[in-house]
């Protein structure tokens, strides 16, 4: 049977350390777990794509003595990634793994490509595994359809997968013959699916301690057999049992103690709202106040929130869900801490906000991003709401809640770190591989739809056209699989501007990459302000903006900081960046007059004291009880 074996890598944020596909299970890396299981089982290549140059040593490492090859890849879906080996398979067969197929006995694929050969299957799904530890096992000129229909692999099961597949045989006008019998996984090992975990993220660092622990108890007997899945679901009932039970409070509080603060903020991939929270953190008077943060996972994050001086919190789970286990988590926090005031810096969930409600501890709901969806529990419960701009205010007051209890504070930035007379703008640009003398265009932006890239493209297309030499340099992180990734990809190619883009997903100090530019330009639709722009007109590089959302705020077109144009307008906007990259003196005086308006209205010294004066005004109200009080 002519088979290839695919691991594709999914791409994750470099701003969060912990990368689980260079885990180890009972001591061996999991890669070469799968890659030695594949082989052994029949197939006749094992093929891992990856993303990432620079970790290329590492998973050679990994692989190192298991014949798998390891190709760079650079898409962010699955199917796109494996589009060469599907189309080297020929009339031969692609099983494609996931990274908890470690877990799976290790004949496992052996019997699936069995099952597959003898019904006749062009496709095979694994029923009774857990989603996230399964493989898929197709035919070649199956994946060569799904290519050309511009599909993805995602089946939710076997039944789906066959609906979606003829479906698409009709649409091609092809007769590829669609067949797809299940492989039954319970049935094969002799278990009962109630033995094994509902599902298996290995995603975070503490998924694979658990993992570890079963794999080390069943040794001598997972490696062909069910065993370390069904010791991994009785670990599972322990730990969310142990993660659900409470602790005693550990002491009461002195009332002359400083107030203590403590900023959730879940999302752990660093980005202007995280960059925002860390510089007005920074000021915060630690005479007056004791920080703590808690974020999910260590990374840039957690590393800049411990800098800035709050002590911080890592669990390296999944606390982000409304789970029974996350509820518990910050019961237990807050009476180990025993907060007077709770900072919300992105949404929050019944887990945190109920127990936070119970304690009767007073909570600040900050409000960065112009998508409220899912703000309006944390919205309704918190005493103070700050906004970062009158757009968000109004966003806000859509909601059940009173004006008065809105604040207005922008987005805040510490200009004396953010100066452009600390770069040298030469170096910058050779650190990055930029031309001395080109006209270098920066967008700063997740690849997601509302950030426009499309408008971006279409500009760069016209500015090109009369700006010699120009470049645009995007940076632009992507976690996970990115459809949007692959429009804007698809984009650039039509547009023809592969040779004038350079892009990066993550720079560890954002500041270099504005000092190597001339212009920066954010054209989203219903951005909150954008602390990239904040951060651009401190280091004194003009803007460009939309006048969607509340960027524009800041921004007196033409007199401060730059120009303002329509959202969705990519000719205004060449227009303007064009008119920017051609005058350099416009250039200087825009961008000194946005760094003098940073320093007086939006420098992280002026912010961190209004929101002091907030937790000084909740921690005073006598009609609010805190839950120091509460639990003496």
């Amino acid at each position: 049977m002519n088979l290839t074996a695919v691991l594709y890598l999914e791409p994750l944020t470099r701003s969060i350390s912990f990368r689980p596909y260079l885990a180890h299970i009972d001591h061996e890396p999991f890669l070469a777990i799968l890659a030695k299981n594949a082989l052994r089982c029949g197939a006749d290549r094992f093929v891992v794509l990856s993303h990432y140059e620079d970790e290329r040593p590492l998973l050679q490492e990994a692989l190192n003595g298991t014949c798998a090859e390891l190709r760079p890849t650079p898409h962010f879906s699955e199917l796109q990634a494996a589009t060469e080996i599907i189309l080297e398979a020929g009339e031969g067969n692609v099983a494609f793994f996931r990274a908890s197929t470690a877990l799976a006995p290790g004949d496992l694929l052996r019997r699936v490509a069995e099952h597959h050969k003898a019904h006749g299957n062009s496709f095979t799904l694994v029923d009774g595994l857990p989603g996230t530890c399964t493989l898929r096992l197709y035919t070649a000129p199956v994946l060569a359809s799904l290519l050309r229909g511009g599909q993805q692999m995602n089946f939710l099961n076997p039944e789906s997968a066959m609906r979606r597949l003829l479906l698409l045989n009709r649409e091609l006008k092809r007769r590829i013959p669609i067949s797809g019998i299940p492989f039954n996984f319970c049935a094969s090992y002799g278990i009962v699916p109630e033995q094994l975990p509902l599902r298996i993220p290995l995603i975070h660092a503490g998924d694979w301690e658990l993992c570890n622990k079963a794999a080390s108890e069943t040794r001598e007997s997972w490696a062909n057999s069910a065993n370390l899945l069904c010791r991994l679901k009785e670990l599972q009932i322990v730990v969310r049992a142990e993660r659900c039970r409470l602790e005693p409070v550990i002491r009461a509080r002195n009332a002359k103690d400083r107030k203590r603060v403590l900023y959730l903020s879940l999302a752990s991939a660093f980005s202007g709202a995280e960059q925002a929270l860390c510089s007005m953190v920074r000021f915060v008077d630690r005479t007056r106040f004791e920080l703590f943060a808690v974020t999910a996972h260590e990374g840039v994050f957690a590393a800049k929130l411990r800098e800035a001086g709050a002590q911080t919190f890592c669990p390296e789970w999944d606390i982000m869900n409304a789970t029974i286990d996350s509820c518990a988590y910050f019961e237990k926090l807050f009476r180990r801490i025993a907060p007077d005031v709770i900072h919300l810096n992105g949404k929050a969930n019944l887990a945190i906000l109920a127990p936070a409600m119970s304690a009767g501890i007073p909570i600040v709901q900050h409000i960065r991003n112009g998508d409220m969806d899912g703000f309006e529990d944390g919205l309704i419960l918190a005493q103070k709401i700050i906004a970062i701009t009158e757009f968000l205010k109004r966003e806000t007051l859509r909601f059940p809640v009173e004006a008065g209890r809105i604040e207005v504070i922008p987005d805040e930035v510490d200009a004396e770190l953010y100066n452009p007379d600390l770069f040298s703008k030469s170096e910058c640009r050779a650190e990055f591989e930029l031309e001395a003398e080109a006209p270098v265009v920066l967008m700063v932006a997740r690849v997601v739809s509302n950030k426009r890239y499309d408008v971006m493209l279409h500009a760069a297309a016209m500015i090109r056209e009369n700006v010699p030499g120009f470049r645009l340099v995007l940076k632009g992180d992507v976690y996970g699989e990115s459809g949007e990734h692959l429009r804007v990809q698809t984009l650039i190619r039509e547009l023809g501007l592969r040779s004038s883009i350079q892009w990066f997903d993550f720079v560890p100090d954002i500041r270099r990459l504005m000092a190597a530019a001339d212009v920066l330009v954010l054209c989203s639709d219903r951005e909150g302000l954008g602390s990239c722009v904040v951060e651009a007109m401190s280091m004194a590089l003009p803007v460009v903006v939309t006048n969607s959302g509340g960027t524009h705020e800041i921004v007196d077109s033409g007199i401060r900081g730059g120009f303002i144009v329509t959202g969705g307008d990519f000719e205004a906007l060449a227009a303007r960046v064009t008119e920017l990259l051609r005058d350099k003196e416009l250039c200087r005086r825009l961008g000194q007059s946005g760094r003098e308006y940073v320093r007086t209205h939006l420098d992280a010294r002026v912010s961190s004291q209004s929101v002091m004066k907030i937790y000084t005004s909740l921690c005073d109200d006598t009609s609010t009880p805190i839950f120091a009080e509460r639990i003496r």
